[in-house]
């Protein structure tokens, strides 16, 4: 199976001059899943956290601080150089085994993941500050839980196939995920936590153990088994071949050129999807955290 080559990073960088947020869940859904995490943050982890942040040990503090810093490590992609560290591109026809071949060099969001949260339980100093590995760890988290993040078809993760019309100021199927579909639940991020925490407080304890359990790798598979159901076959994309175009240019043209009429149906269905992701990044970086500190 070919390598992942070192393309894609080259080929997002061309939607810096669209006017859309950059990276999973854009803004709203970071910061979101930052302040779930942060409700549930150990009293000792949210004092380190609090120290790291250079804030106020309290509650309300620590959360507008993580909400801040989960959406930095986008803020600063073109800077620090680390645009492959946000997603892992697992084929089509890859099995949660290739894993690992998808990730050369340690340059995808999983094994990034693991890497900072050691960081931050060794205490030990790297080419990044105790900072940085926090604020790049509840960022890559929240990235591996927008499912096209998790996912190829040799159309950058959804990059390239272009909606028929907008949604929410969304122009592709990547953007479609990455922000339309959670705009359209509410945009404004306090908001949509508080919606967020209403639903995991009407669930039972077992049932929030079990969504924050497993391994980084396994939500990594859940999240492209999500994208393989509900977006490449629930709208019938075509399955290409095995590869990492640079840009969508170089794409096939069964993706390249496809044109997805979104209805508000499909939308609506979605939203449910999105809404468990969302709640299962949360949950899960509040373990990380909590484990870490």
């Amino acid at each position: 199976m070919p390598k992942l080559g070192s393309f894609r990073k080259i080929a997002l960088t061309c939607f810096i001059l669209v006017p859309l947020p950059l990276g999973a869940w854009w803004e709203t859904g970071h910061q979101a899943i930052a302040r779930i995490a942060a409700s549930r943050l150990t009293p000792a982890a949210r004092t380190r956290i609090a120290r790291i942040l250079d804030v106020p040990d309290t509650p309300e503090s620590v959360a507008d601080a993580l909400a801040r810093a989960s959406t930095w490590a986008d803020e600063t992609r073109s800077q620090t150089k680390t645009g492959e560290w946000h997603y892992i591109d697992l084929t089509l026809q890859d099995q949660k085994s290739d894993i690992p071949e998808r990730c050369p060099h340690d340059n995808c969001a999983p094994v990034r993941i693991r890497l900072f949260a050691a960081q931050l339980e060794s205490r030990t100093q790297t080419s990044w500050s105790e900072l940085d590995a926090l604020r790049f760890l509840v960022h890559f988290v929240g990235d591996i839980h927008q499912p096209l993040h998790d996912i190829s078809d040799a159309d950058l993760g959804g990059n390239c196939e272009q909606l028929a019309f907008p949604i929410e100021k969304a122009k592709n199927l990547h953007a479609l995920w990455d922000g339309g579909i959670v705009a359209s639940i509410n945009p404004n991020d306090r908001a949509l936590a508080d919606e967020l925490e209403h639903e995991i407080e009407a669930l039972s304890h077992r049932r929030q153990r079990t969504l924050a359990r497993g391994s980084v790798d396994d939500w990594v598979w859940q999240g492209h088994e999500t994208a393989l159901k509900n977006v490449y076959e629930r709208l019938h994309i075509p399955t290409e071949p095995v590869e990492f175009p640079p840009n969508c240019k170089e794409a096939p043209a069964a993706v390249a050129d496809l044109k997805l009429d979104i209805t508000p149906e499909y939308v609506n269905e979605m939203k449910p999807v999105v809404r468990e992701q969302l709640i299962k990044a949360g949950l899960r970086l509040a373990k990380l955290l909590n484990e870490a500190m």
